[in-house]
């Protein structure tokens, strides 16, 4: 998904380490996408763009955060992935942090009948570095980051159950 639906989505983040880099992304330069994670915990949004000539793509989860949910301190666990390379990850979500994060409704998307839309912004850093997974002594930090993304949370449309509707068991 593209930013097309929040035209003043960014990420921005300073990495040291295997990547040095300070990320200035806006949504006409990257892509940003955001759900529910499986089994509804919590929330992960994703964004990728170019560093350094490479595509990469930052992935923060937050199994604490509900859907509309603001908060302070809210551990997170970041994915970072470079295309054709290493992947890197904090593997636990006490190693980073949000700040301050808040979400606010969006309009629903033209014609999109089964999604909630949220936008996201948040600030925060990482105390630790993400790992190279798989081994490796590659390690990136997330110094700070900050984002405004977009999150799509699927609309439940099975039908209701209906207790009278079920004959009483002998």
């Amino acid at each position: 998904m593209s930013c097309d639906q929040l035209p003043d989505a960014y990420l921005e983040a300073r990495l040291r380490g295997a990547i040095d880099a300070e990320l200035s992304w806006h949504a006409v330069d990257m892509l940003c996408e955001g759900m529910e994670r499986p089994a509804g915990r919590g929330l992960r949004v994703a964004f990728t763009g170019t560093a350094n000539g490479e595509r990469l793509t930052l992935l923060f989860a937050a199994p604490a955060l509900a859907e509309g949910a603001a908060g302070r301190e809210v551990p997170v666990n970041v994915t970072l992935i470079r295309e054709g390379g290493a992947l890197y990850g904090t593997r636990g979500a006490d190693k980073c942090v949000l700040d301050e994060v808040h979400q606010q409704p969006l309009p629903a998307a033209s014609g999109d009948r089964t999604h909630r839309r949220w936008s996201i912004e948040a600030r925060g850093f990482c105390l630790q570095p993400a790992r190279a997974i798989g081994g490796g002594p590659d390690a990136i930090l997330l110094a700070r980051f900050d984002f405004r993304g977009q999150l799509a949370w699927e609309l439940d449309l099975s039908p209701p159950s209906n207790p009278a509707a079920t004959p009483p068991v002998p």
